[in-house]
């Protein structure tokens, strides 16, 4: 059985479409410019690629990935963090840190390059890291080039390699 860790960042990208250059700090002001967050349906149409069996995703309460994981469909996963209403970086490091801890064979993470920053910092090259693109600034090369892809790469993964 593949143990993944699933983590959203419910903020990423809504700077990009109120005029910021990203949400890193500004979610508030993002959504005082009237910006809508749109993370969580990337993270769905990632998700609705990957087969339900033989697989177990550790995941956030709430917006950072239940809430996505049931809206799927997806029944086998376990709370393993419980970030507060309002979410920061910090909450993401922790998740991943759990993650590690909990053994999981791959973090898939939605969000942005601060996302795929925070990720990083956490895990370093422990474990295999997969982006679900919904920032603005998408520079890193940890992103699929699109939601569906990268539902896709961990659908056509098989057996992910053993962690180390």
């Amino acid at each position: 059985m593949r143990r993944i860790g699933f983590v959203v960042n419910p903020v990423a990208g809504m700077g990009g479409s109120v005029g910021l250059k990203g949400t890193d700090g500004n979610s508030t002001e993002a959504l005082n410019r009237g910006a809508v967050p749109h993370a969580g349906e990337r993270a769905q149409a990632a998700l609705k690629q990957i087969p339900r069996n033989g697989i177990t995703f550790l995941t956030c309460s709430g917006k950072m990935g239940e809430d996505i994981l049931r809206a799927v469909g997806i029944a086998a996963f376990l709370v393993i963090a419980h970030p507060l209403q309002v979410t920061t970086a910090d909450d993401t490091n922790c998740a991943c840190r759990k993650f590690l801890d909990e053994g999981v064979d791959l973090i898939l993470f939605c969000g942005g390059d601060g996302t795929a920053r925070d990720v990083f910092d956490a895990v370093g090259s422990r474990v295999p890291i997969l982006g679900i693109p919904a920032g603005v600034k998408m520079f890193s090369a940890v992103f699929a080039i699109d939601p569906a892809a990268a539902g896709a790469v961990v659908a056509g993964a098989g057996t992910l390699p053993a962690r180390r």
